[in-house]
């Protein structure tokens, strides 16, 4: 069965994403093949915003509590659209793993509506759309996830006001392994509020170097650079401290053993290794295995830099 826009019913594919990579805090994004949300979306006579869950993991089904129905209901408001949407979840995505699952139901939700409504917004109006949805998770609008789902690939926020993203291809060799513990979770919220406001000078110069390294380095294809800027002395340490991120010093020394980038994905707890694509299973085995020894049990995803949402068949 195949939808299309004159039929007003369309379903899209969004990937998880994973912020930060290090250095880059609310400035970097990497969109994941795996793993992906499925959203359907259904324009509606009234002017309102429907939620249902079809499969997966559980979300909020009141569209003001939801990211996806927030930025729906936005939308409707700000633009003063004729009628509304209901959407339909398969979320694939688990909320609270530091993978951007509110990210990619806001980040669904404003491309779906997009194209059934014929807005003709631009991608980065959809990212700052897309971005409110944050306020109902993190309490703050940051774009580092929705941009990178909506861009995919590896973004750069260069600009919040006003908003200005650059979007590169990473390496065709970069391989992605997540470990995400099975662990207590804390909010996003509370992660964000534990961060200081002043900063040493020392810290920041040296996280502004791991950050250009990793940035030149999707640019310039060269994976040892970007392994080599997955690195942070300002936002992990600080919240493993606040015991945020379990076992951090030493999933870190494990990624310099085998020689592969390691950081935390945005909130946490997931881990983000990248390491050449050959040998993303022997990471797997060794993350596994370390979370293991210290009585966790973990879900690994063996992935790659993935697409942006996109609409799709069937």
């Amino acid at each position: 069965m195949t939808y299309s826009r004159r039929e007003r019913f369309m379903r899209v594919k969004v990937p998880a994403t994973s912020a930060n990579l290090g250095a880059g805090f609310d400035v970097f994004g990497l969109a994941l093949k795996e793993p992906y949300d499925i959203v359907e979306a259904r324009r509606i006579p009234e002017k309102a915003v429907k939620i249902r869950l079809a499969d997966g993991y559980e979300v909020p089904l009141k569209p003001e509590e939801n990211t996806g129905g927030y930025v729906a209901l936005r939308m409707i408001e700000d633009l003063n659209l004729r009628g509304g949407v209901e959407f339909r979840i398969w979320k694939g995505i688990k909320p609270g793993s530091g993978l951007g699952s509110s990210a990619a139901t806001a980040a669904a939700a404003a491309y779906a509506m997009n194209k059934l409504f014929d807005l003709g917004l631009s991608r980065e109006r959809l990212v700052e759309y897309a971005a409110l949805g944050e306020l109902i998770s993190a309490g703050s609008p940051h774009p580092d996830n929705v941009a990178s789902a909506i861009y995919g690939g590896f973004v750069m926020i260069s600009s919040r006001n006003p908003l200005k993203i650059y979007a590169v291809d990473p390496p065709p060799d970069l391989g992605v392994v997540v470990a995400l513990p099975i662990v207590e979770k804390a909010s996003t919220r509370k992660a964000r509020e534990i961060l200081p406001r002043m900063i040493e000078l020392e810290r920041y110069a040296y996280n502004v170097g791991r950050a250009a390294t990793l940035a030149a380095g999707m640019s310039l294809g060269d994976l040892e650079m970007i392994k080599e800027g997955m690195d942070d002395l300002i936002v992990e340490p600080l919240r493993a401290r606040a015991g945020i991120i379990p076992e951090y010093d030493g999933v870190k020394e494990l990624g310099r053993r085998l020689n592969a980038g390691i950081a935390v994905s945005g909130a946490g707890p997931a881990i983000i290794g990248v390491i050449e694509k050959e040998r993303r299973e022997i990471l797997a085995k060794e993350l596994e295995k370390f979370y293991a020894s210290r009585g966790y049990g973990c879900e690994i995803y063996v992935t790659e830099p993935g697409p942006g949402v996109s609409e799709i068949d069937g």
